[in-house]
Formats: C-alpha cells, sequence, structure tokens
C-alpha cells in the first residue's frame, strides 16, 4: 500500500492510500488535543452559564462531530435539524471530553 499526504494543517492530515489493486482509500486524521483542553479550562473556570442565562453545554471540534455522525450514517444536516440527534452525541460518554455544563440535559 502506498500513502500520500494530499493536505496538512496544524491539527489535521487527509491522506490518500493506493491499495495497488485499483481501490483508494481517503483518510481524514484530527488532532483535538486543543478543543478538549479548552473544553475541559472552560469547566474548571465555571464557564457554564452564557450572560442570557443559556447553558454552555460543550465546545465540539467539527472533525469529532463529523466521524461520530459518519459512524451512526448521519450528516451535519441531520444533526443540525434533530435534537434527540445533537443530545445522543452529548450524552455520549465517549464525547464527555467535550462537556462544559456537565447537568442533565
Amino acid at each position: 500500500m502506498h500513502a500520500r499526504i494530499l493536505s496538512a494543517t496544524e491539527n489535521s492530515r487527509t491522506l490518500w492510500h493506493d491499495h495497488g489493486d485499483g481501490s483508494v482509500t481517503i483518510q481524514k486524521v484530527a488532532d483535538v488535543t486543543n478543543a478538549v483542553e479548552r473544553a475541559k479550562e472552560l469547566h474548571n473556570m465555571g464557564a457554564h452559564t452564557t450572560g442570557m442565562g443559556d447553558k454552555h453545554a460543550a465546545s465540539i471540534p467539527v472533525p469529532a462531530l463529523e466521524a461520530w455522525l459518519q459512524k451512526r450514517g448521519k450528516t451535519f444536516a441531520d444533526w443540525s435539524q434533530d435534537q434527540q440527534l445533537v443530545k445522543q452525541f452529548l450524552e455520549d460518554p465517549e464525547n464527555g471530553v467535550f462537556r462544559i455544563w456537565k447537568g442533565a440535559l
């Protein structure tokens, strides 16, 4: 298998994997460490509530959300229009690292 970098930024890369049999895989790799640390800092600072009284439930990196949605056969448009899907994401224990306000939704 041969791999080639298609694009790269500070926190992500897109790779092209040529399997040698006429098939290829495009892989997106993202480092969400900064987003996890930011959510932890906001939580520890007590930044749970906006000036208008709304709860700041989470700070979600797009690559993490896209991967979660893809596993479920859903799109960002689905997520944007379905409050139950948003709630599922926020209540998923694997996504707890992105939560700022950890109360019940």
